[in-house]
């Protein structure tokens, strides 16, 4: 396309090519009246109120907040952290269209639980609870690893609350495989009436409770068993990415030679005989990772049969080979 000039002197001869660049800059900015203008309204369906609203309000798009309201008919703040995880589900002006500088959008969002939309976020469930490596189980140990099962949790970690008859977990993971389906919780110490050493009475009946930011708690009842003595513990997991077939070294405490990997739920090969702070494995070919510069999040679990399991609190990813 040609160089639009900043000017044009008298005894200028306009070119066709010329011309035609013109034409074409008019019709994409468009008139005040047709709605066209120099600025794009960014495609925000889908996305999080909060993340939709930091797209919207990147300086250079020069675009203002609108109006947000759910789909209750309720308006919405969108600065307010208890509405952030609300979901955009339209948009006006729509994607994708030119518009002026400084024109609002609105948005239209996931109902929110009460009226004036001062929580977004559905109650989760819990439909079961189970150790990392997937065996449904209803007695876990002081200090180990469990699993919770169920529907609505948040994909950010720090907005699921987990308390064991009110004391609240520090160690609370999104399994990567399933981050709103599956939590990874390390069982507190302290908690009321619970075993403290090895050999103590368990406690049964405690309850367990889930709540995400700004929802009402459910709750579901265990076991609290005592902490075992020797369970293993991991520490790093390295490369922190990985291709598919190649290997990767597990490092901890308390891992045995009977040590199982198991990344994504997929039962790992291992590379020669695992020693007590160290296990060298092959991350399985999975078939459904596409090969690409990103890899994909996966839990690593380390499995010690009649000890317990071990799941890794870092992050670790499988890039396609």
């Amino acid at each position: 396309m040609a160089t639009l000039p900043t000017q044009v002197r008298a005894g200028d001869i306009i070119s066709s090519e010329l011309m035609n660049a013109i034409l074409q800059q008019l019709a994409a900015l468009g008139t005040p009246e047709t709605g066209g203008g120099s600025q794009v309204v960014p495609n925000v369906f889908g996305m999080f109120l909060a993340d939709a609203r930091n797209v919207i309000l990147q300086p250079a798009r020069q675009l203002a907040m609108g109006f947000v309201f759910d789909t209750g008919g309720a308006s919405v703040d969108p600065g307010a952290s208890a509405n952030a995880h609300l979901i955009v589900l339209n948009q006006s002006p729509p994607a994708d269209t030119r518009t002026q500088p400084n024109t609002p959008v609105n948005l239209v969002v996931s109902a929110s639980s009460s009226g004036g939309g001062s929580t977004g976020n559905p109650a989760p469930t819990i439909t079961r609870t189970e150790t990392p490596s997937g065996t449904a189980s209803t007695a876990f140990a002081v200090l180990a690893p469990m699993a919770i099962v169920g529907t609505n949790f948040s994909a950010t970690a720090s907005d699921n609350v987990v308390r064991f008859d009110g004391t609240v977990a520090s160690s609370v993971a999104n399994d990567p495989a399933d981050p709103t389906r599956r939590l990874i919780v390390v069982v507190p110490s302290g908690i009321p009436g619970a075993p403290v050493n090895p050999g103590d009475p368990a406690k049964a009946n405690v309850q367990l409770g889930v709540s995400t930011l700004g929802s009402a708690p459910v709750t579901t009842a265990i076991t609290v068993n005592p902490p075992v003595a020797n369970s293993p513990s991991i520490t790093s997991v390295t490369p922190s990415t990985q291709f598919e077939k190649l290997n990767i070294t597990i490092a901890g405490t308390n891992f045995t030679p009977t040590a199982q990997v198991l990344i994504r739920g997929v039962t790992a090969t291992l590379v020669g005989t695992p020693t007590a702070t160290s296990i060298t494995a092959t991350v399985p070919d999975f078939g459904d990772i596409l090969p690409g510069p990103a890899g994909v999040p996966a839990s690593v679990v380390v499995h010690i049969p009649s000890v317990g399991d071990a799941t890794f609190g870092g992050t670790f990813k499988v890039k396609g080979a």
